[in-house]
Parts: C-alpha cells; structure tokens; sequence
C-alpha cells in the first residue's frame, strides 16, 4: 500500500510541474523555432522583445498560450520565413 501512495504522490508532483512549466515550455521552443527560421541577419534579442511585445497583448495566460500553440502549428508548416511572414505572425 505504501509503494502505491508513494508512486501517486510521484505521478501528481510530476503532472503539477508539468502544468506549470508547459507554458514556459512551448514559449522556449516557439522562440527558439523562430530564431531558427527568421530570415538571415534578423537579430534575436530584437525577435525575442518583438514575442514578448505581441504576447503582452493577450490578456491572461489561457489567451496567452492558445497564441503560443497557434504560433506553433503555424511554424510547423514553414521551413523558412520571409520577412513579411514574420511581421504577418507578430503583428
């Protein structure tokens, strides 16, 4: 009975830090997914701040995050992005 509680206790400590970090999470890996497929010489301290920018615009982390996974499946569909594509993501 203990081996149960213990593995019990193991798998809610284990869901609640993954719902706490998701949304860090999906943000590193949108950022990151845009650094890599912005057009060359775009600078990625300028593209993080442009992320932060657009984000601040969604009120509460629920809008916040469907943005971010929005982001994300847009970004799977492209190899690379244009300049206009990136102003078209972040605006």
């Amino acid at each position: 009975m203990a081996v149960i509680s213990i593995l019990l206790a193991l798998a809610l400590a284990s869901y609640g830090t993954a719902r706490y970090y998701s949304q860090s999470l999906i943000l590193f890996v949108v950022e990151q997914t845009l650094i890599q497929r912005s057009p060359d010489g775009t600078d990625p301290a300028r593209l993080r701040h442009q992320l932060e920018t657009h984000l601040a615009a969604f009120a509460g982390q629920d809008l916040r995050m469907e943005r971010l996974l929005s982001l994300s499946m847009n970004l799977e569909k492209v190899q690379a992005l244009t300049p206009a594509q990136l102003d078209e993501l972040l605006k």
